[in-house]
């Protein structure tokens, strides 16, 4: 059934109708209050018994799950709303997400603060946008900013999704939600979230577009490190089950291309780092990218002077096990310096110790 637009009228009063085929208020006025259930306990037999019911991956190695958190971060202006536009595409039309597959058609509301009405026009005019009608809901920014400090926003944001039935809900950006970088408040913003999205098995996932702090000169972080850079508290990156950054490939801002990366998945495999052009309101892949000058795109600039970037871009950032002497070989090309040099830098008892493990010939970079 095609779903149209809901006016807050309409949402209003759907959530009403809702609170009461729930209580029961349709028929039985005087039944008693179904008590609230806080707590299950299951046996091993029984988790082990479980059968998922059909649609609750949605995206890649269990990246994104129904009821499940993730996050997107990256810095201002790098693509991070484009990258939601491209997850909500991908759910209406099946299409491959950031070479993540999609097993399962779903629809995609994103409430965003940052976009008006005319950004929005010009970013689904790119679009097949009549394929996404049915598919995918959009709010313009709030009167009120994102409020869900009031029972009121949360009301009509919890009938809009009654309504609409999305598989995955965007918030975007974090910090118009939580305006306190304190752990506390980014727990009670959650906490206030959760309030208005179904829970189950076949509850919406949850998408949080965040900020990536500003980076420490010459720092250059890659994989798993990639988690420390969102801004604010700890807690934007406990709480999420899988967490993709996105990075500008370099500081021309003429290069339209990103690199994409998945530092934190508890449910599956991180997968590959890549690189993608921003172009006609999506994404394409990239081929034959310089690692290397990406990693360390200071290399060379003080010459027998190793940094912890540069031998972690020798490993690919944890992605590569090498011999020492191709590990060597490799790092006096980055940072281009004396063999005798690169070979100190790659002890397993010197200056990058705690990050290199040695096995046999083989020395492995550990974020």
């Amino acid at each position: 059934m095609k779903a149209g637009p809901i006016s807050i009228e309409q949402a209003g009063q759907r959530k009403a109708e809702l609170e009461a085929q729930r209580n029961g208020a349709a028929e039985h006025h005087d039944a008693p209050e179904r008590p609230k259930v806080f707590l299950e306990c299951l046996s091993p037999s029984q988790l082990v018994a479980y059968e998922p019911p059909p649609g609750v991956v949605l995206v890649g190695d269990n990246h994104i799950v129904r009821g499940s958190p993730f996050v997107i971060g990256g810095m201002p202006g790098v693509g991070k709303s484009r990258a939601a536009v491209a997850l909500a595409e991908a759910g209406a039309t099946g299409h491959e997400w950031f070479g993540h597959a999609v097993h399962a058609k779903f629809r995609t509301l994103i409430v965003q603060n940052e976009n008006g009405r005319y950004r929005l026009k010009q970013e689904f005019s790119d679009l097949d946008w009549k394929a996404l009608d049915d598919y995918v809901r959009v709010t313009p920014p709030p009167p009120y900013g994102m409020a869900f400090d009031r029972p009121e926003f949360r009301d009509q944001l919890a009938a809009i999704i009654a309504e609409f039935d999305p598989g995955v809900v965007i918030l975007d950006p974090w910090n118009a939600a939580a305006r306190d970088e304190k752990a506390k408040d980014y727990l009670a913003t959650f906490d206030l979230i959760r309030s208005v999205i179904p829970a189950g098995d076949m509850a919406p996932a949850l998408g949080i577009l965040a900020h990536t702090r500003k980076p420490q000169v010459g720092e250059r972080a890659n994989g798993r490190a990639l988690l420390n850079l969102l801004a604010g508290s700890y807690v934007l990156g406990s709480v999420p089950r899988c967490v993709f950054i996105l990075q500008a490939s370099s500081d021309d801002v003429t290069d339209p291309r990103v690199v994409w990366t998945c530092c934190k998945n508890n449910d599956g495999e991180l997968g590959k780092r890549s690189v993608w052009e921003r172009c006609n309101g999506l994404f394409q892949p990239v081929h034959g990218f310089d690692w290397d000058k990406f990693d360390c795109p200071d290399a060379g600039k003080d010459r027998g002077i190793i940094t912890a970037a540069q031998v972690a871009a020798v490993f690919h950032g944890g992605e590569l096990k090498l011999p020492r002497s191709v590990a060597v070989k490799r790092l006096q090309e980055i940072a281009e310096c004396k063999q005798s040099t690169a070979y100190k830098a790659l002890e397993s008892g010197g200056k990058f110790g705690d990050h290199l493990t040695e096995e046999g010939e083989d020395l492995e970079w550990k974020p």
